[in-house]
């Protein structure tokens, strides 16, 4: 465990939580999409079109299964100081 993965594409680097629910947002790029739409370094990734998540590569997994379903977002379960929240981050297309 414990090693940092980013999401390129949305300016997000994560790591596995310790308990194995969910992904942890360790960083966030300022000019991203994620940042606009007030996700934050702490905030937890519990779920990515609610399928669950444990990695990088699960979101990863689900955003690319969402691409190719021709969706144009995909809707993310987060998680902090025990509120749970729903945001769209639009996919990039490119």
């Amino acid at each position: 465990g414990g090693q940092n993965e980013t999401l390129d594409s949305y300016g997000l680097t994560v790591t596995p939580s310790e308990d194995g629910n969910g992904v942890v947002v360790t960083d966030v790029d300022p000019d991203s999409d994620a940042s606009d739409r007030g996700i934050r370094s702490g905030d937890i990734i519990v779920s990515v079109n609610n399928q669950t998540v444990k990695s990088a590569k699960d979101i990863n997994n689900a955003i690319s299964e969402a691409e190719k379903s021709g969706r144009k977002a995909v809707l993310l379960q987060l998680q902090s100081n025990d509120q749970s929240r729903f945001v769209a981050l639009p996919i990039d297309q490119g």
